[in-house]
């Protein structure tokens, strides 16, 4: 394990564990049904999800600076298409509380996507070519 990535790791879960405890915060201040039963599942699927994306985008710019921007593009339009199915499944299965687990998603959603640009631009700059 490179010091690189050992330092990646331990801002993601810093970031994971103030954003569970945020949240077990507004569970009990916030009235109920607000926040999603279905909280900490989706913490733990955008932090593993986060994770394994860093790793293969790493892998590609240290591989073929040239191809991370397909492989960027690409990669988002699927991860899209995999969170929409995740919604509408969670509709199906759950839709009492459909509203709640969106709102929850698409938060957490916009806040991984920082953090994993926030991560991966200063990693571009310093491979290019």
């Amino acid at each position: 394990m490179t010091n690189e990535f050992k330092h990646y790791l331990r801002k993601l879960i810093i970031l994971s564990v103030f954003l569970a405890i945020l949240g077990t915060i507004l569970k009990f201040v916030l009235p109920k049904g607000i926040i999603t039963p279905a909280m900490p599942f989706i913490l733990i699927f955008f932090m593993a999800h986060t994770l394994v994306y860093n790793n293969m985008a790493v892998k590609m710019i240290h591989q073929n600076p040239k191809k991370f921007v397909n492989f960027y593009m690409l990669s988002t339009v699927g991860r899209l298409i995999l969170f929409v199915l995740l919604l509408v499944l969670y509709a199906f299965l759950v839709p009492k509380d459909f509203k709640a687990f969106t709102v929850c998603f698409f938060i957490f959603y916009l806040i991984y996507t920082f953090f994993e640009l926030s991560t991966l631009l200063p990693q571009l700059r310093k491979k290019k070519p």
